[in-house]
């Protein structure tokens, strides 16, 4: 149960229909990874793996050929890496159509097809399962033969950078606290093909701090009064973006007290004095004891009007108590 903050309280004697529409499957359309390029180099003793996507990790292995680590166990000659097809050439050739989906193949970097002889050469990677297309370009390869350590090296393509989306989902704009308010403020953030690693929080400008990690929330304690302007900036790769300014109020809460009070044949009313935008309940108790709750709002003007049926027999008494901030 929720602690009133303040109140006051008088004494009287008292007796579908829904429509299917089929839309048609909108074209897929493949993701081009034109990003900045990242160089990667594996050694027998590294073992380092290149994740590119969830289901492809790229490495090298025993038996001399590149193979997928999510999918297989080694290299097997004209299949792997597993999710991947080959072909040489550029990104710009293929986005030009020079490169068609017929030039496509098994991976040339197995222990077979002589892979030292490929350094320098740059090829257009197809991840079939994401339908991703990026363009590497090998720059090692040792232990050809099978003798040495099995290293190779490369430089890929990435994601092109892009923007985060950032949203305030807490507090509501327009949102209206009592004094001194201890404010959770929440965002939303994500990036395509990224993590986003910040979003710091501003109350008119001046920052609240900032969260690395999900759940983007943190609590701005004792604001005092005021008018609040909140944004959210997320940051994911070196780019930021900001939110849309949600507004709130900060307000020195008035003393609840109770006037204008009428009877009539068949009805009670009061008024209570309360600040617009914070939550008030009106109760009940015929003992000063066992208090109902009769209505539970939060005020749009100043003062608030309450009624309740009038019975001219025994005695009820009456409390209004703000609320505590939400």
């Amino acid at each position: 149960m929720k602690i009133l903050k303040s109140s006051s309280i008088v004494c009287l004697p008292v007796t579908v229909a829904a429509l299917l529409v089929a839309a048609a499957p909108l074209a897929h359309a493949s993701t081009i990874w034109n990003g900045p390029n990242i160089g990667f180099y594996h050694t027998q003793e590294n073992n380092l793996q290149d994740q590119m996507t969830a289901n492809v990790i790229i490495t090298r292995g025993g038996s001399g050929g590149l193979y997928n680590s999510v999918t297989e166990a080694g290299a097997t000659s004209g299949i792997s890496p597993k999710g991947t097809a080959w072909a040489v050439g550029t990104l710009l050739q293929f986005t030009n159509g020079v490169i068609s989906s017929n030039s496509f193949g098994a991976c040339p970097l197995e222990a077979g097809h002589n892979p030292p002889s490929q350094v320098g050469t740059t090829f257009v990677v197809h991840l079939i399962t994401n339908d991703i297309y990026l363009q590497l370009t090998l720059t090692n390869w040792g232990g050809g033969g099978g003798v040495g350590d099995k290293t190779f090296g490369y430089t890929r393509s990435t994601p092109a950078a892009t923007a985060p989306t950032v949203t305030i989902t807490n507090p509501p704009s327009g949102a209206v606290f009592a004094a001194p308010a201890n404010v959770t403020i929440a965002a939303s953030a994500a990036v395509s093909g990224g993590t986003v690693t910040n979003v710091q929080f501003f109350a008119n400008a001046t920052s609240l701090g900032s969260v690395t990690s999900a759940p983007f929330k943190l609590t701005s304690s004792g604001l005092t009064a005021n008018s609040y302007a909140l944004t959210a900036v997320a940051t994911a790769g070196g780019i930021s973006a900001t939110s849309a300014t949600v507004n709130v109020s900060v307000v020195n809460p008035l003393a609840v007290t109770l006037s204008g009070v009428n009877v009539s044949s068949s009805q009670f009313s009061f008024n209570y004095t309360a600040n617009s935008g914070l939550s008030y309940v009106v109760q009940s108790s015929s003992n000063l004891v066992n208090w109902v709750s009769l209505a539970t709002n939060i005020a749009s003007g100043n003062p608030v009007p309450f009624s309740d049926p009038f019975n001219p027999t025994g005695a009820k008494y009456y409390r209004v108590g703000r609320l505590p901030n939400p």
